[in-house]
């Protein structure tokens, strides 16, 4: 997985191409999703969408990068975009080892008082990565939230990998929600890669948090999803 795992959020499979400052790499990549799933919350009401991810990694560490997909609220909601932009640095503490750390905004097109930030930290090895997020604001819900990640891919030949991930977000201040345990979602997937073009099926699931919108997710339901991306 890249260094910055944040930046497979944001951007799925990317192919990093040569820029004008020498060593530096830019990308981007174009992705089907059968259901657009955020830390095991549907953004897209269970339905297909696209997604484009665009992103720069600098010589010294700094990069930098944004994603736009569709995203639908509910059933009885328009389609709108949901804007990603994330920036930050990455490092090594050894051979094996990496760290990053940085921000991340969201901006939805139609609904923008669901627009949050948080910053992030974390580490990285050649096949795995963990991170943690904090927003003071997550989805516009007035709650501080803390979110951790762990996320694996093995290959298992050279064009096919296994992937898996969990994560949990716990509410840790602000406005008062229903409960306070923590909410859980995990995925475990097979990734077929060749050349510039990627096809990934996963099942996902996770919990509802109380501090997503009414209209995100339909409570611990878990699904496959596929998704089929091309980078350039």
């Amino acid at each position: 997985m890249p260094t910055a795992g944040l930046r497979v959020v944001a951007l799925g499979p990317v192919l990093c191409l040569a820029c004008g400052v020498a060593f530096a790499q830019a990308g981007g990549s174009i992705a089907f999703l059968s259901d657009y799933r955020y830390r095991g919350v549907s953004l897209s009401d269970d339905r297909p969408t696209l997604r484009l991810g665009l992103g720069y990694d600098h010589p010294s560490g700094w990069f930098a990068g944004a994603s736009l997909a569709g995203v639908s609220l509910g059933p009885y909601a328009r389609g709108q975009v949901q804007v990603l932009g994330y920036a930050g640095y990455a490092g090594r503490l050894s051979d094996r080892i990496g760290w990053e750390a940085g921000a991340t905004g969201v901006h939805f097109g139609a609904d923008s008082y669901y627009d949050y930030g948080e910053v992030f930290t974390g580490l990285n090895g050649e096949r795995w990565s963990m991170r943690l997020h904090y927003s003071p604001d997550y989805f516009g819900s007035g709650a501080r939230t803390l979110y951790g990640e762990f996320n694996v891919g093995l290959p298992l030949s050279p064009l096919i990998r296994v992937t898996a991930h969990a994560g949990a977000l716990q509410r840790i201040g602000g406005v008062r929600t229903e409960g306070n345990e923590p909410s859980l979602d995990g995925s475990l997937g097979l990734a077929i890669a060749r050349d510039a073009w990627e096809v990934r099926l996963e099942w996902v699931g996770g919990d509802r948090s109380a501090v997503y919108p009414t209209l995100y997710g339909h409570g611990s339901r878990g699904g496959l999803v596929l998704t089929a991306a091309i980078s350039f």
